[in-house]
């Protein structure tokens, strides 16, 4: 979708309207009325599993299970799902009212001021970089996850893009270890992909022993979790 955005200074503008807004009112062209249908449907579906009307204390089980349904409804390539156009123009044309339900009054930088921290991206690329191959396998590696799991998958992309390949073998490994321990670890965690960001820098994955699950089992063993 080629999105005619407006320029930075005018998005600041829009954006600070909504937010002093009681209801955001919206006329989306022809261009977001689907994706918009498709959105606001996926949040009455999700919003409606959970049985909640704000998003306090579900931010978690929310964004999960709406970047699934998204991702698999969506059906967008990885080279739409790398534009940030495109995600911009979702959130301004089609579902500003949607962004400021999940994120209030600190809502700007979900649509547009950090790449890494749109928000429809990041639910998207947090699944495709999680996704095992079918939805029951990729929601069982999820599950018991927190915000801060996605944040740190997706703001690390490393020197040369996302490793989709690498990312869902560490995500997988990642779920099999809080299984085995009984809980997700947060620090665990952060500590895992800082030092993934690490050794990308001076090693080739698919050159170890073992290729990625090889190179990963080497990450959990430098952490003192070898299986």
């Amino acid at each position: 979708m080629d999105w005619k955005l407006p320029k930075m200074d005018e998005l600041r503008t829009m954006v600070e309207k909504w937010k002093q807004a009681e209801d955001i009112v919206i006329e989306p062209d022809e261009s977001a009325k689907h994706y918009r249908n498709l959105l606001l449907e996926i949040h009455k579906n999700v919003a409606g599993t959970l049985g909640i009307d704000r998003v306090d204390g579900h931010e978690y089980e929310y964004d999960s299970r709406f970047g699934l349904e998204m991702y698999e409804k969506m059906h967008i390539t990885s080279r739409t799902a790398s534009d940030d156009k495109f995600w911009i123009g979702l959130g301004v044309f089609a579902v500003p009212d949607l962004v400021f339900w999940r994120w209030g009054p600190g809502a700007h930088e979900r649509f547009y001021r950090n790449s890494r921290r749109i928000w429809l991206k990041v639910l998207w690329w947090y699944i495709h970089l999680s996704w095992q191959g079918n939805r029951e396998e990729t929601e069982r590696c999820i599950a018991g996850n927190s915000t801060d799991t996605i944040v740190q998958l997706v703001e690390r992309s490393g020197p040369h893009g996302y490793r989709v390949e690498l990312y869902r073998t560490i995500m997988k490994r990642y779920a099999e270890h809080c299984r085995r321990t009984g809980k997700e670890e947060r620090l665990f965690f952060r500590r895992l992909m800082k030092l993934n960001t690490a050794r990308l820098a001076v090693m080739e994955p698919s050159l170890c022993e073992g290729k990625e699950e090889g190179y990963v089992g080497q990450l959990f063993a430098a952490l003192g979790n070898q299986n």
